[in-house]
This record gives structure tokens, C-alpha cells and sequence, in this order.
């Protein structure tokens, strides 16, 4: 395996052109039989070109990782780096045939391993990471590693490493629904590749910014301005023929099957269905080949929307059946398409009872699709790294203020005879001081006590008033809108008649603590009267709203709470109602909905949320087709 090395050491520009792929089928195919050699530097060598299989034969890479693995744990010393990197090689490939969880669990390994790497290692691990929790949709977690990745690049001066971040992070962004980040992100990709001429990487960024491009379309089609959808899908195919031409040029079939599927998409979105069925086709052909889960069942969903458009309903029904056959458990959002193409595709029959249950899916899966922590958590970390881009500017001009120390130093020795007199003056200060500062903390103490509730420790009816009005202002001032949710227990008098008033008072506390567990920080939960409680969810929309009262109503039941001296355990559950603000329109109305809303759960049976029927379920529209596909920079 030493003159594999040898060969990567002086590899031509054509093999650094095309990533060293030329060399990964190759290596790949030399038998597991001998011994590396002792040098870390040969592993991770290795390790990278096991991460290359992933455009190739990821099977086989996921395999030969594996043997070289068990190989490199046998050295002495050990080298816990090139086995890092070899995890990472293969974590790579494990996200390509779609077992995200496995490849999560590896990388998770490698970083820990990786005590002492560089800078371009780190960014490495930490940017695949950030891929495979993409796919698993932890957008938090996805964006947390992929600006570890960013600052490891920007601060070893990567550019490629950077670009190929940055293009992750617009994915996200796109994933989210937030185009104007992702845009940015992609234009950033793209400028830092086309700077260094790495072709992989400016193929990739174009046929990502294709992808944005395809969102934008179909936003400008549901407000109805055609002119812009066109221009937008135009691009989306513009982009994406180029990308094409520089994938088959590197011989990356995987980027090709990318690229002939978003082509495919631009051509149906056109009014061409058979020219974007042909596509979509030849990429699904391509995707099976490879063992690329997800890529085939994009390329299948986006092949059902052709067969509808092209009025062959069966075909598109079998199809569709296919694509459910194959999605993961876990796979929320692809689940979510599939209902909202069996909505098209059954009122196109005219089945509307179908359609219905189709769309009642729809908006099940979009509940717990939808997660309103994400957004607030993931501006959270994006300011985490503005300040860490800021404390480095701060660091350089430290040098500056010592200079400027220095010369107040002078200045300070001249002022200690004034501040001898101000130190005498500010003791009878401090006597004065403490006086009125016990008057202060008397004062904060009534205050703190007359906006909380005193069983529970939650604010009280009164202060949620207080910050449900600046949440309106602020609604009506800058636009979005807020969620509130009205809980109450149920059957409370019952535990008050069987087990006493005193335990009544205990439910109630526990039940305050789990609801406060449960929420985000910028949360409000407020004790509203008597056993029920009231949530303010500021930038939350029906979806997010639905989704957190079911997971309250879970947690709240999930175990009894123990009662008395005995610890009596007693069962709780809770109904919910909820609404969601219109600007413009009173509070109270707002409140009144949540109100009636849980009314209409309590009539229908406790234990259940309910939504107000101003606020309605979840989404009512299904989109007209498959949306963009986007390509990681797991390398």
C-alpha cells in the first residue's frame, strides 16, 4: 500500500482536477491482503481515497474502509488520526446509500478520535457530520457542525474548504425555506471554487443555486407572477445543463444523475413533461447503479409528477406506490410530497373522498415535519459564529490598546492622590448606598411577587397580558406572527375530591414544571386561572403551534405524579387549544379562539389537541411538483 501512497503524492494535474477519482477505482480494487505501513500519513491518504468512492461504489468503499480500519487499529503506535479520517471515509459513504444514522454514529466517532488533526481535517469531519444530520433533518445540530467546518477552513485560509461549507450551509438554509441565505451562501460557494478552479466544486455550487432557483419559481407561481416562475425555471435548467457538462467531464456519475434530475424538473415546470420524463429516467438509472437511496426516490417522485401531468394516472399511482414502499421511517418531509402528490392526483380522478384522506395526511405529516425551535435555534448559532468572527478582530487589535495602555499609564500615576480623596468620599457613599439599595430590593420583591403566581412560580395572568401586548406590537410593527395555546387538566376536581386540595396543589406544580421543561427559551407559560395555563409562542405559525401541544400533552401524561405520604400515583392528562394570531385583529380574539378551541376538545373526548377553526389543522395546499434537488460537499 506504500506505492498507493506514493502515487497519490504525485498524482498529475489531471488526477487533482478530478479530485483523485481516477485513482479511487483502482486503489479500491487492490485485494485488503497486506499490511499498511507505519506511517499516519499512509492511512489517511487511504482514508481520502475511500471517501472518493462515494461518486463511485460506495459499497465497495463502505467495505474496503472497513478491512483498512481493522488494519490500522493493529498498528503500533496507533494512529488515532488516520483512523479518524477512515471513519470519516467511510461515514461518507454510508450517507450516500442512505444509513444517515450509521453514518452519524461514525463520524461522531472519528471527531472524538481526532484529538490533535488539522484544520482541514476537522472541517472534514465536521462538515460531513453536518451533511448526514441534514438528511435526518436536525437542522440545529446540521448547522452547529457545519460552522465548526467554516471557521476550521477560514481560519487555515481553505478556500475550497470554505466554498464546500458554505454551499452545505445554503443547503440548509434552502431546506428551511429561507432563499435569500441560501442564495447567498451558494453565491459564496461558487466565487471561492471559481477562484481556486476546483471544477467538482463549481459544478456542484451550480447546480445549487439551481436548486434556489426552483423554489423561487415556485413561489413566484403560487402569487401567480408567471413572468418571474419562467425566468426562474429557465435558470434552474441554465444552471444545471452547465453542471452537467463539468460532472460528465469529471466522470462523477452521481453529479450527472443530480443534474439530468433538476434538469428534468426546469422541463416539466415548462410545460415539457416528455422531455422531462426522459431525465428523470436516465437518472434514476444512474441512482440505482449507485445505491443512492434518496436520489432514487427524488428521481421516482419526480417521475410520478411527469406520468400526472402526462394525464397517466396508473402509472403515477404505481409509482408513487414504489417511492413508499422505499422511504425510510423517519423521512418526514419525503413522506409529506408523496401525500401531497396523491392529493393532485386523486382529484384529478375525481375521488374526492381519497383526496381528502390524502390531504389529512398531508397535514399530519407536516405537524411533525415541523419543529418552530429550529428557526430561532439556528439564528442562535449563526450569531455564535459572528461572534467568534468578532472576537478575532478583537484579538488583533489588542496590540493596539497596550500601546495605548502604556501611555495612560502616566496619566494614572498623576490621578492617585484625587482617587486617595474619592475612595473616602465613595465609603460614605456605600452607607448611603446600602440604605437605599434595601429599599430597592423590597420593591423588586413586590414587584417579582405581583406578576407570579405563587402555587406554581409561573407568571400570572396579569404579566402574560403584558407580554402578549408587546408580542402584538411587535407582530404589527415588523410583520410575522405568534401561537398561543390553552391548556387545562382534565378531571382536576376529581383529584381534588378523592385525594384533597393538598394534592390538587401538587399536580399543579408538577404539571407547571413540565410544561415549562418542554418549551423554548423565548417561550412564555403562564398560570391562567385555576388548573389551566396559558402559552405565549412568539414567531411560531399553526404547524409549530400543533406540533409543541401534542408533544406537551405526551410529556405532561407520560407519568403520574406522586400524591400524599403514601406517594399516591395520580394520572393526568391535558387538553389544548390553540390559535394563532392575525395582525391587525384584537388580542382578545386570539385568546377567545385557544379558548373555544379547547372547549371543542373537552367536548370531544379530553386528552386531544385541538386547533381553532380560524387557525384550521396545517397546511391546505399541496405543491404542484417535486422541488430542486441540491448536492452536498461531503469532501
Amino acid at each position: 500500500m506504500r506505492i498507493v501512497r506514493q502515487r497519490v503524492a504525485r498524482a498529475p494535474a489531471w488526477v487533482r482536477r478530478h479530485g483523485m477519482r481516477a485513482l479511487a477505482t483502482s486503489v479500491l480494487a487492490v485485494a485488503s491482503a497486506g499490511a499498511l505501513g507505519a506511517s499516519c500519513a499512509d492511512i489517511e491518504a487511504e482514508a481520502l481515497v475511500v471517501a472518493e468512492a462515494r461518486d463511485s461504489d460506495p459499497e465497495q468503499g463502505v467495505a474496503r474502509g472497513r478491512a483498512l480500519l481493522v488494519e490500522a487499529r493493529a498498528l503500533s503506535p496507533p494512529c488515532p488520526a488516520g483512523e479518524a479520517m477512515l471513519l470519516g471515509g467511510i461515514a461518507s459513504n454510508l450517507h450516500i446509500l442512505g444509513r444517515n444514522h450509521d453514518a452519524v454514529r461514525d463520524y461522531g466517532q472519528a471527531i472524538a478520535l481526532l484529538e490533535t488533526g488539522t484544520p482541514a481535517q476537522r472541517a472534514f469531519l465536521h462538515r460531513g457530520l453536518g451533511v448526514a444530520l441534514l438528511e435526518l433533518e436536525s437542522y440545529e445540530l446540521a448547522l452547529e457542525h457545519a460552522l465548526i467546518a467554516l471557521e476550521a477552513s477560514d481560519s487555515a485560509a481553505d478556500t475550497i474548504g470554505s466554498a464546500k461549507t458554505a454551499g452545505n450551509i445554503g443547503n440548509l438554509y434552502n431546506s428551511i425555506g429561507e432563499l435569500e441565505l441560501a442564495r447567498d451562501y451558494h453565491g459564496r460557494s461558487l466565487a471561492g471554487f471559481e477562484a481556486t478552479g476546483f471544477e467538482p466544486g463549481i459544478a456542484g455550487a451550480l447546480l445549487n443555486l439551481g436548486s434556489v432557483a426552483a423554489k423561487v419559481g415556485l413561489k413566484a407561481l403560487e402569487a401567480s407572477d408567471v413572468a418571474a416562475a419562467r425566468r426562474e425555471h429557465l435558470l434552474l435548467r441554465s444552471y444545471n445543463e452547465r453542471a452537467r457538462e463539468l460532472f460528465s467531464e469529471l466522470g462523477n456519475e452521481r453529479g450527472v444523475a443530480y443534474a439530468d434530475s433538476n434538469i428534468g424538473l426546469a422541463l416539466d415546470r415548462l410545460g415539457q413533461p416528455e422531455a422531462a420524463l426522459s431525465h428523470h429516467t436516465e437518472s434514476l438509472a444512474a441512482r440505482r447503479k449507485l445505491g443512492d437511496l434518496f436520489g432514487t426516490l427524488n428521481s421516482l417522485l419526480s417521475i410520478a409528477s411527469a406520468q400526472a401531468h402526462l394525464g397517466r394516472s396508473d402509472a403515477a399511482a404505481t409509482t408513487l406506490d414504489e417511492v413508499e414502499a422505499l422511504i425510510p421511517d423517519d423521512a418526514f418531509n419525503l413522506k409529506k410530497e408523496v401525500a401531497a402528490q396523491r392529493v393532485l392526483l386523486t382529484e384529478a380522478r375525481g375521488d374526492y373522498r381519497a383526496a381528502l384522506a390524502a390531504q389529512r395526511e398531508y397535514g399530519r405529516l407536516g405537524a411533525l415535519a415541523a419543529d418552530a425551535e429550529q428557526r430561532s435555534a439556528i439564528a442562535a448559532l449563526q450569531d455564535r459564529f459572528d461572534s467568534a468572527q468578532a472576537a478575532r478582530e478583537i484579538e488583533s487589535l489588542r496590540s493596539d490598546a497596550e500601546v495605548s495602555a502604556l501611555q495612560l499609564q502616566r496619566q494614572r500615576q498623576v490621578s492617585q492622590l484625587g482617587i486617595l480623596a474619592a475612595v473616602l468620599a465613595t465609603g460614605l457613599l456605600l452607607v448611603l448606598w446600602s440604605r437605599l439599595r434595601i429599599g430597592i430590593s423590597s420593591s423588586r420583591q413586590l414587584s417579582v411577587a405581583a406578576r407570579t403566581d405563587h402555587l406554581t412560580g409561573l407568571p400570572n395572568r396579569r404579566h402574560l397580558l403584558e407580554l402578549m401586548q408587546l408580542e402584538v406590537h411587535r407582530v404589527d410593527r415588523g410583520g410575522g406572527t405568534f401561537c398561543l395555546v390553552m391548556a387545562d387538566l382534565d378531571d382536576f376536581k376529581a383529584i381534588n375530591d378523592r385525594h384533597g386540595h393538598d394534592a390538587g396543589d401538587v399536580v399543579l406544580r408538577e404539571v407547571a414544571r413540565r410544561l415549562r421543561d418542554a418549551v423554548r427559551k423565548q417561550d412564555s407559560v403562564a398560570r391562567w386561572g385555576g388548573e389551566e395555563f396559558l402559552l405565549l409562542l412568539p414567531a411560531s405559525r399553526a404547524v409549530g403551534a400543533a406540533c409543541l401541544a401534542d408533544k406537551l400533552r405526551k410529556q405532561v401524561s407520560a407519568e403520574p405524579v406522586l400524591v400524599g405520604p403514601q406517594c399516591t400515583p395520580v394520572s393526568i392528562t391535558l387538553t389544548l387549544g390553540y390559535s394563532e394570531y392575525r395582525p391587525g385583529t384584537p388580542l382578545d380574539d386570539c385568546i377567545k379562539a385557544a379558548d373555544t378551541a379547547l372547549f371543542e376538545g373537552k367536548r370531544e373526548g379530553k386528552d386531544r389537541v385541538m386547533a381553532s377553526p380560524a387557525t384550521g389543522a396545517g397546511p391546505v395546499g399541496a405543491p404542484a411538483s417535486p422541488v430542486a434537488e441540491a448536492v452536498t460537499q461531503g469532501m
